[in-house]
């Protein structure tokens, strides 16, 4: 049945009904807009509803809002309940109307809805699009309705967003066929209404014009603004060479000459309109650098724009060093912008940014080649290099006030935003970025002024604040450049010579500015361990970092200490670390970590000394003994402090699996400790289940892996265990071998309660199982079967189905050969325990498969296939239980048989080859009964 669209408005209206008597009433509305999600004629009514003016804007908002979440579930033809076409072709028909919306709530909700039409429609339902929304506009603007151009260019600005995101197929094709005819209507525009803007507003007296006058100024100005987007994108998207064609290259063109007066002008009189030009400006010449990076290089204009950007970075320098900065984080992302360009370059000559663009033709390789050549002789020369390289050294690799105050106020965060190291967002993680390139790529020329800086600072004794800031910045570029560096720097010498002195030296005499110093050491230890660091001063090294972790001394505050912190990870966590030396300091730098961690509040802190700890733990192995029960007692009040911070609570599970491995067999008693912890996690019903259970399981298998014996602790957990195996879970490889080490540790206990529930499990697995999985369910049986008395898992082992499985994949044509060998090891050793049960079982296998070969005998019929999968049998130990497996049903009773008699000289001969090839050999027919080796193969 049709819907009324009264009916329509009155639901509409109890749905956005604030009275709290008629919170019934309003639950009906919303059942019943959920209900007419999927009627005919619905969203053409919505869409009617939300284009009345009349009606209250409250009425509209949520017609709005229902229209583009439907427009999302139900316009593309594949979803159920799609939208019919006749009401498709209704709803893009009255898609004009809605550019008279004024209200821009109303009407970035409809640009919204518009674009994800499009983006189902586009090129094949809707192949006028572009040409539709440009025609629009323009009459828009031949009639100077300002107003409605604008609104125009809101929806066309979505819907290009919209279909950008699109990689391949109609789409991008239909785009890039339209791009070229947008830019140029679309940058005309952009040049127009910026320059009247520029124009009228950029003159002394603009402060003195009408509120009429200011209302036109910001009017062409939004439409300038929404042009520069629109550009950018198809310029950005809309191309594969934007160089070759004359429409892009004189808009990119004029956009850097804007730029610099947008700049110019934002300087002496700050507006948030020439900060979203500005911002705008920087994004395109991202998007084009990123997206086509040689075009970005032969457009006009684009060394000149980066020459804007330094002399950008040049006139703020000063201005990020001053307290109170009011334009502080619009000049920052500028200036990432900036340097993200620059290092953009600084690839493209060095190779890394050429890799990936595709030579179409030998005209785009020649053109890649030019690009490169202009930016070697006309960008980056000797001069734009060091002038690059003085301003980031000594303005933007040093700290700035903001950065002293979070020192100060939140030394945690401080740290933490340095660990982080946001280069792409944060203004001193890019300059860094930007500088190491530098250096690695213009090493001849930056070197000598990297160390001459390095020198005067280590030389400079200049206690005043200015002095100690300028000492750092020379230190973090000899810290980070410490990959270009290397072959000119005698680091050892360094260290005992320069920093070792400053860290014993440092008293409560000094200025607290001198703490600064003092982390940049650590910063530069943690940088040049893995690089250059001798084992002779590894011992200086955990000296420095000792004492900079003492909290006794004056200077050492929370940032310096955990800056210590971090930089002895770097150096324990590293291939030339030698135990000796660090062992006369393990039990002074745990406690001090440990006392560290409780006094430290935020859970990233409290991670990342945790992670310190668990390293430490990891590479002292079995002498953090002594140590164990203090690291312990450490973690329940962490995992209670981590709350609902899972990746703290599974560096906590982590620690305590490396604590475990490292204690070995003394591991047993922090059982009743932690073994609840991991009951709590695998249960599939936890709510920490999907954060944390595959760190619970790694726990729980190298607890068996280091157990001597079971204990009641472990034993809890066993019906945990076959429950999840039942399950059949992504971990199942893991749950597997955690019963192999149960198998290994108490087969008795575990085939008493068990072993039928095991065996049924497994044989819904056999058939699947890969070459991995096959080998740890196989040693599984053997384990049970080595160590087991007949009796006491046969009639299990029949009963479950798992021998008829096992047999069923043996004779599958389709099974992997490796798995066959495998199912074959379960038959030597029945065989070799009882070569009847192989017979006995091969008969009622035979009766009710109906097997018809070799005379209908069953048995014969395993012989034939074990005989011919012999050569698929590798391991000497294999090949020597297949022969005296063989060799049992040969010699036993069953040999009488028929069909064994038959291939009684084959099985001879098997076993002669074997026996000769192996030539005394001794070899052990037991497999793996040491659970700590299991578990580490």
């Amino acid at each position: 049945m049709a819907i009324a669209p009264v009916d329509l408005l009155q639901v509409l209206q109890a749905a956005v009904s604030q009275d709290p008597a008629s919170v019934s009433t309003r639950k009906a509305a919303e059942a019943q807009l959920k209900n007419w999600e999927t009627h005919s004629g619905f969203y053409s009514l919505l869409q009617d509803a939300f284009l009345d003016s009349s009606l209250p804007t409250e009425i509209r908002w949520i017609g709005i809002i229902y229209f583009k979440n439907g427009i999302d579930k139900y316009w593309r033809k594949s979803a159920p309940n799609a939208i019919a076409k006749d009401e498709k072709i209704q709803i893009r028909s009255k898609i004009t109307q809605t550019f008279w919306i004024t209200n821009e709530q109303l009407a970035s909700q409809n640009a919204l809805a518009i674009a994800r039409i499009s983006k189902f429609d586009f090129p094949v339902e809707w192949p006028s699009l572009f040409s539709d929304m440009i025609g629009l506009a323009n009459d828009a603007h031949y009639g100077n309705d300002l107003v409605r151009l604008k609104q125009i260019l809101v929806v066309l600005n979505q819907i290009v967003k919209t279909l950008s995101g699109a990689r391949f197929g109609k789409t991008r094709a239909a785009l890039q066929q339209a791009a070229p005819d947008m830019v140029r209507v679309v940058g005309q525009w952009y040049v127009q209404f910026t320059q009247e803007w520029m124009t009228s507003s950029f003159n002394d007296d603009s402060q003195n014009s009408t509120s009429a006058i200011s209302e036109q100024l910001e009017l062409r100005a939004n439409i300038g603004y929404l042009s520069l987007k629109i550009c950018r994108r198809l310029v950005s998207e809309g191309y594969e060479f934007a160089n070759r064609h004359i429409e892009a290259r004189e808009l990119f063109q004029v956009s850097t000459l804007h730029l610099n007066a947008f700049v110019e002008k934002y300087l002496s009189s700050p507006s948030e309109t020439l900060e979203k030009y500005i911002r705008t400006c920087g994004k395109f010449y991202q998007d084009l650098s990123e997206r086509q990076p040689t075009a970005f290089i032969l457009l006009p204009g684009s060394f000149d724009l980066v020459r804007s950007y330094l002399t950008m970075l040049q006139s703020q320098a000063a201005a990020f060093h001053q307290p109170n900065f009011e334009s502080q984080e619009f000049w920052e992302k500028v200036l990432v912008r900036g340097l993200t360009l620059l290092r953009k370059c600084i690839k493209m000559i060095f190779g890394d940014g050429t890799v990936t663009i595709k030579y179409r033709t030998p005209e785009d390789r020649e053109e890649t080649k030019s690009a490169v050549r202009s930016l070697k002789e006309e960008l980056c020369t000797d001069s734009f290099v060091v002038s690059v390289h003085d301003i980031l050294l000594w303005s933007y690799l040093r700290l700035r006030p903001t950065d002293l105050e979070k020192w100060s106020n939140e030394p945690e965060e401080f740290v933490y935003d340095e660990v982080q190291n946001s280069w792409e967002y944060q203004l001193r993680p890019c300059s860094e970025k930007v500088y190491v390139d530098l250096l690695l790529n213009f090493k001849d020329l930056l070197k000598p002024r990297v160390l001459e800086a390095f020198e005067a600072a280590s030389a400079h004794n200049d206690a005043s604040d200015d002095a100690i800031l300028a000492k750092d910045a020379a230190y973090c570029a000899f810290s980070i450049g410490c990959n270009a560096l290397f072959e000119d720097v005698d680091f050892d010498k360094v260290l005992l010579s320069v920093f070792a002195p400053q860290v014993a030296n440092a008293s409560s005499s000094m200025p607290s500015m001198h703490r600064i110093i003092l982390r940049r050491i650590s910063l530069i230890i943690s940088n040049w361990i893995s690089v250059k660091c001798g084992a002779d001063v590894r011992q200086d090294v955990y000296e420095v970092l000792a004492r900079q972790l003492d909290p006794t001394l004056p200077l050492n505050d929370k940032v310096v200490q955990l800056t210590a912190a971090l930089a002895l990870k770097s150096a324990v966590d590293e291939w030339d670390f030698k135990l000796d030396s660090f062992l006369p300091y393990l039990e002074l730098f745990l406690t001090r970590l440990i006392e560290l961690i409780t006094k430290v509040d935020v859970i990233e802190t409290k991670l990342s000394l945790l992670q310190v700890i668990s390293v430490i733990v990891e590479v002292v192995e079995s002498r953090i003994i002594a140590f164990a029960d203090k690291i312990v007692a450490l973690l329940p009040s962490l995992w209670e402090q981590a709350g609902d911070e899972h990746i703290l609570k599974g560096a906590i599970l982590q620690t305590l699996t490396n604590l475990i491995h490292a204690t070995g067999k003394e591991s047993y008693k922090f059982h009743q400790l932690y073994v609840p912890l991991i009951a709590g996690i695998v249960d599939p019903k936890s709510e920490l289940h999907v954060y944390l259970n595959e760190d619970a399981l790694l726990l729980w298998q190298t607890t068996i892996a280091n157990a001597q014996d079971t204990t009641p602790a472990l034993l809890s957990l066993l019906p945990i265990l076959i429950e999840s195996l039942d399950q059949s879970t992504d971990t199942l490889r893991m749950e597997l071998v955690i019963l192999e080490g149960y198998v290994l540790l108490a087969p008795a206990i575990v085939a008493e309660q068990y072993v039928k529930v095991i065996f049924g499990i497994m044989a819904s697995f056999i058939g699947n199982l890969k070459i991995e999985a096959c080998h740890t369910v196989t040693h599984i049986i053997e384990l049970f079967i080595q160590s087991l008395p007949l009796n006491a898992y046969i009639n299990d082992l029949v009963d479950s189905g798992l021998l008829g499985r096992l047999t069923d994949s043996i004779f599958d044509a389709h099974e992997s050969a490796i798995n066959v060998t495998r199912y074959l090891t379960i038959y030597a050793r029945l065989a070799l325990a009882d070569p009847t049960v192989v017979a006995r079982f091969c008969d009622v296998y035979g009766t009710e498969r109906r097997l018809q070969s070799n005379g209908g005998e069953s048995l014969g019929a395993l012989l034939d296939v074990w005989l011919e999968k012999v050569d698929n049998m590798g391991h000497p130990r294999m090949r020597k239980l297949t022969a005296m497996g063989l060799g049992a049903i040969m010699d036993g009773p069953t040999g009488q048989q028929e069909s064994v008699l038959r291939r009684r000289e084959a099985i001879t001969k098997v076993k002669s080859e074997i026996f000769a090839e192996l030539d005394g050999e001794e070899i052990d027919l037991n497999v793996e009964t040491s659970v700590k080796n299991l578990m580490s193969m």
